[in-house]
């Protein structure tokens, strides 16, 4: 079986972990991801906020 890693949350994807890696900006990473409450079903990075990850699943 293969996996989706293809993101679709569109215009909100700017904010999204996996696009501020990318544009190397980590103190705002750091800022996001000190207490994660939700973890991406995607990638598997931690967030914050369900808003910072693409697939949010609650941590558990």
């Amino acid at each position: 079986m293969e996996s989706n890693k293809t993101c679709q949350c569109g215009a909100k994807h700017t904010g999204h972990i996996c696009m501020l890696k990318s544009a190397g900006r980590s103190e705002e990473i750091a800022h996001i991801t000190d207490h994660p409450t939700v973890t991406c079903f995607t990638c598997g990075a931690e967030a914050n906020s369900a808003d910072n990850v693409c697939n949010p699943m609650p941590m558990g």
